[in-house]
């Protein structure tokens, strides 16, 4: 709890308890919940500074709803008011909080598949339903409390069971104090409302006020003697087994700008149980979505869940395919018997017909993300070999309302009808696997060749595209602009780096202090070490340098090392303004537009093409190295092919002919890399892995096709110009008097 939060906290509390007291006038909220008298206690504390004063003007707004809830006669009308003040107030005034917790609200049709499908796989593995006693059932994420709200309203907890269910075995957490107020209240309300609207108010004592990612063996939130009745609820919950935890976690990936100031707590523990699994266990050189919140949230119930259970949960859908989670679906497929997973997809970050195929996104305007149900069931004593994995896939084109449609028909996962059972290949693929033949062909690059340990593929050297990562203020088209915008950073940097030495020898907080200096530079982590390091940067017009940012859009662009956020070994490529080389530039692993191939003669922008990897046809190795400058413009430079060898012998050998040169083979590469046929024939390989290309029969039209393209992508402002208007197509005439061709 920083300043900040219990700031929030208090001002929570204070606005929306007027609402509570006019909604529900029945009973007194504030007395039964312990969160909720502590607060209480402290606003009664603070009464002479005046903060009734705070309030005044909202008054209308309290009179309106006090209004309102004179005209609610029943839990759901008044359950109803509770979502659109979470939705409408919760997602605008606390905006910073929504955005970092990746706050969607779950259609009621998502919550009772899950609900269903948890009951029906607990009775089918366990011989036991959600009702029984002694199943626990836990919603570490609650927000408003949907998950145990419809679980009390619909008919999987029997009468006779109802009120042992509510007392003992159900549980909630939530840290957003405004959702744990709703939440508790609509869980409170769902149950009166089935007990009938005569009956007492009981709070209810499962939920707690906690940050989830935080509680383990020897973790339980909050300090006992800042809540102590809360911290009882805590420690309750954490000595009893769970048997079913059911959710929509956060899904908050990171914060787009260190700028925000708003990033994603850090949970040591947690953290280490994916490195140890799901990092480990990546083929992805690049990890760090790994720690998406999400992926955190499976991680932390497949270790909740203990010897015996069932995880249900709805989230982000990107797991299911994407290249950095092999380690995920390698440590799934190990930890858990049977694993159901249902496809919803929704990405509607992709485009053109693909997008149009992905259909409707299941949380509204919420979240552009792909969405998948997921069902985990673990097994103390199990005689099957190996893990069972079903998988589903909604449908192509499919309306939002048509998905929500198939999930109410069919109720359960065993209501679903063509479940495919999935036997993941060595790669841990699941859906969209990699052909054997691709694994056959020769590969352009690989990390071992790039190392230098081995020589085994086309190119010996490749690397990703130039990544600034304050592209507004390093690019320009205008040269005496993209100087101007250098040194405004610049000053900027400097400004910063000032005030850290004359703060030296006192407290300074980095972050306020790159706030005040950010008028015309972006920070990020990179640049905020560099600044701790105070790194000194100068200003250099010889640092301006022409770049390939977009296909065909040569831009102006400031290269100094210590700006970037990402170089890769570009310096080996292109280390000078004018240095002769080309490199053939294809999509990173994990792309979702189609793949494509572009040839460049200066260095390329990371976005060239989406994550672009290049591949050069020379490499430079420099005498000396300038620590601190990008690009060392020493005149002591050595070209050398970055063919290997091996690559050029075995061509020879291939198609016995010792004339191949190594630029009959780099144009071989690029003419391949457009052919149609290979596109389409290894589509789904190209997005999970560096190309590897085919020796086919006929070397030399696929090289003189590749040089071709490579005149045109190179000579574009030069090549002849294609006629503004066409000609006329000709007339076709039927050669039948009938016209019955």
């Amino acid at each position: 709890i920083t300043r900040d939060n219990a700031i929030d906290m208090m001002a929570q509390h204070i606005l929306t308890r007027p609402v509570f007291e006019a909604l529900f006038e029945h009973y007194n909220f504030a007395a039964g919940n312990p969160v909720a008298r502590a607060l209480d206690e402290l606003h009664r504390d603070f009464g002479e500074f005046g903060l009734e004063n705070e309030t005044r003007d909202l008054e209308r707004f309290y009179e309106s709803v006090r209004m309102r809830a004179r005209g609610l006669d029943n839990s759901l009308a008044r359950q109803r008011v509770l979502m659109e003040l979470y939705e409408k107030f919760f997602t605008t005034a606390l905006k910073k909080e929504a955005d970092r917790l990746g706050i969607v609200y779950t259609p009621v049709e998502v919550v009772d598949f899950i609900l269903n499908s948890a009951d029906h796989l607990l009775r089918k593995e366990f011989g036991r339903g959600l009702s029984d006693e002694g199943v626990r059932v836990l919603d570490p994420f609650a927000g408003t409390g949907i998950f145990l709200v419809r679980l009390l309203q619909s008919g999987l907890i029997q009468d006779t069971d109802l009120e042992r269910k509510y007392r003992e075995e159900l549980h909630a957490n939530e840290i957003v104090l405004l959702a744990y107020y709703i939440a508790a209240v609509h869980i409170e309300e769902a149950y009166r409302g089935r007990l009938g609207s005569d009956s007492a108010y009981e709070p209810f004592k499962g939920i707690v006020l906690t940050d989830t990612f935080n509680l383990s063996q020897d973790r339980t939130g909050f300090p006992r003697d800042w809540l102590p009745a809360n911290s009882e609820r805590v420690e309750r919950q954490q000595a009893s087994p769970i048997q079913v935890i059911v959710g929509n976690p956060p899904w908050s990936a990171w914060q787009k700008s260190w700028a925000d100031e708003n990033p994603n707590v850090d949970y040591p523990q947690l953290e280490r149980r994916i490195s140890e699994t799901y990092a480990k266990r990546s083929t992805a050189t690049l990890k760090n979505s790994l720690y998406d919140t999400y992926k955190m949230a499976i991680r932390w119930a497949s270790d909740r869940i203990g010897d015996e259970g069932v995880v249900a949960l709805v989230t982000n859908g990107s797991w299911i395919d994407g290249h950095v989670d092999s380690g995920v679906r390698a440590c799934l497929a190990e930890e858990f018997d049977s694993i159901y997973v249902l496809n919803l997809r929704g990405n509607q970050r992709t485009q053109g017909e693909r997008s149009r195929r992905e259909g409707g996104k299941v949380f509204g305007q919420g979240s552009r993300a792909p969405v998948a149900i997921t069902l985990l069931v673990r097994k103390q004593h199990s005689d099957q070999n190996g893990c069972q994995i079903q998988y589903h896939d909604i449908g192509d084109c499919l309306r939002r309302d048509e998905k929500l449609k198939k999930l109410l028909h069919a109720e359960s996962v065993g209501g679903v009808q063509n479940w495919i059972t999935i036997t993941p290949d060595r790669h841990y693929d699941w859906i969209d696997q990699r052909s054997k033949a691709f694994s056959s062909l020769y590969a352009l690059g690989s990390k071992d060749t790039k190392a230098g340990k081995v020589e085994t593929t086309i190119f010996g050297l490749y690397s990703n595209g130039y990544k600034t990562s304050r592209d507004a203020y390093t690019y320009n088209y205008s040269h005496q602009k993209c100087a101007d915008n250098a040194r405004k950073m610049i000053i900027n940097y400097r400004g910063a780096l000032q005030e850290i030495r004359e703060a030296a020898s006192a407290f300074h907080d980095v972050s306020q202090i790159t706030n005040r200096h950010s008028s015309n530079l972006r920070w990020d982590r990179e640049l905020r070490n560099h600044l701790q390091r105070a790194k000194s940067i100068t200003f250099n017009e010889e640092n301006i340098r022409r770049v390939t940012y977009r296909p065909f859009v040569p831009i102006n662009c400031y290269m100094d090392y210590a700006l970037a956020s990402m170089k890769g070994r570009l310096d080996q490529i292109f280390p000078q303004s004018n240095s002769d080389n080309l490199a053939i530039c294809v999509p990173g692993m994990g792309s979702t537009k189609p793949f494509s191939a572009l040839i460049v003669d200066q260095m390329p922008d990371l976005e060239l093409i989406p994550k672009c990897q290049c591949f050069p046809r020379y490499r430079f190795s420099k005498a000396n190295t300038s620590q601190g400058v990008l690009l060392d413009d020493t005149p002591s430079l050595e070209r050398r092919d970055n063919i290997t060898s091996t690559a050029w012998w075995n061509f020879q050998r291939c198609y016995v002919d010792l004339s191949l040169t190594k630029d009959d083979i780099f144009f071989f590469i690029y003419g391949v890399l457009h052919a149609p046929s290979y596109r389409k024939r290894f589509a789904v390989d190209l997005t999970k892995g560096i190309p590897r290309i085919p020796l086919v029969q006929d070397f030399q039209t696929f090289s003189r096709a590749g040089r071709a393209l490579a005149d045109l992508h190179l000579g574009y402002e030069t090549c002849e110009e294609f006629p503004l208007e066409s000609p006329p197509p000709p007339q076709f005439r039927c050669p039948n008097k009938n016209n019955s061709c």
